[in-house]
């Protein structure tokens, strides 16, 4: 099995990996360096799966992901809830009165921000990846620069623990999709992640909210996202749960085809226990 994630070894896309696919076949895993080439691989096949996150519980939806997932041909066929603990990891002989600089992901940065405000002669400074970050601070040899990554992440790479969980929020936690293409998958499950553009014309957006209720569906998440080409003009991200619903499928999804412009199924599957930090 070839399972794709963005990020490389020490990354939390990459711990999600080896958690959620251990023990189970011959693994191989691969890391992109982007989303929009690892969403491409795994829409032409040339993943069996992939793993990417799609939401923060401090941050919110992470839509530089979730918005690649319009018009492709692959599907979410389950979840996973991952703690994400932050810390400061700058080399051996380092200490957090000698940092001047960290980098991170800019995801990593603001769900420390309380910590940067705390530490205000700290500058913040992006970086594409929480691992990378971290493999860069070994690289450079910096004793006055640190970066924010995984407890994995700074062990991999040999790096001084400067300070544990510094994360805003305790419960700080990173929502994954495992996603294949889509004549691959096998959906089953109470949850349903769609994406839907409605006619724009007024009352549209009722007409398609209205079927979630006519069919005693829990809406648990609607998101509006911009559509390339349209200038505001949006679409929704969308996720349900139908254990209540008393139709089959088939005709939740002719209903929502009848009253939209476009509506595509992103996933379906059984919901994860959440694990809080």
């Amino acid at each position: 099995m070839k399972v794709g994630y963005q990020g490389i070894p020490g990354s939390y896309s990459e711990t999600v990996v080896q958690s959620q696919y251990k023990a189970t076949e011959e693994l191989d895993v691969v890391g992109y360096s982007n989303f929009p080439d690892l969403v491409h691989d795994l829409a032409t096949k040339k993943l069996d799966c992939a793993v990417i996150p799609v939401e923060n519980s401090t941050t919110g939806l992470i839509a530089r992901s979730v918005d690649l997932f319009r018009y492709q041909p692959i599907v979410a066929t389950a979840e996973h809830y991952e703690s994400v603990q932050h810390t400061l990891w700058g080399l051996p002989g380092s200490e957090l009165s000698t940092i001047q600089t960290v980098y991170s992901h800019p995801e990593a940065l603001s769900q420390c921000d309380h910590f940067f405000k705390v530490h205000p002669y700290l500058e913040a400074k992006a970086y594409e990846d929480t691992a990378k970050a971290a493999l860069f601070i070994k690289e450079k040899m910096d004793t006055n620069q640190a970066a924010i990554a995984s407890p994995r992440a700074g062990k991999l790479y040999g790096l001084k623990d400067l300070k544990s969980q510094i994360q805003t929020e305790n419960s700080n936690t990173t929502r994954f999709y495992m996603m294949k293409y889509k004549d691959n998958a096998v959906l089953t499950g109470n949850q349903l992640s769609l994406y839907a553009e409605t006619r724009h014309k007024s009352g549209a957006l009722s007409k398609l909210l209205q079927v979630f209720n006519l069919f005693d569906c829990n809406l648990l998440a609607l998101n509006a996202r911009p559509i390339s080409g349209k200038s505001f003009v949006y679409g929704f991200f969308i996720e349900l749960n139908i254990a209540s619903m008393q139709v089959p499928f088939e005709i939740l999804w002719q209903t929502l085809q009848q009253v939209s412009e476009y509506v595509q199924l992103l996933g379906q599957f059984d919901v994860e226990i959440k694990k809080e930090g």
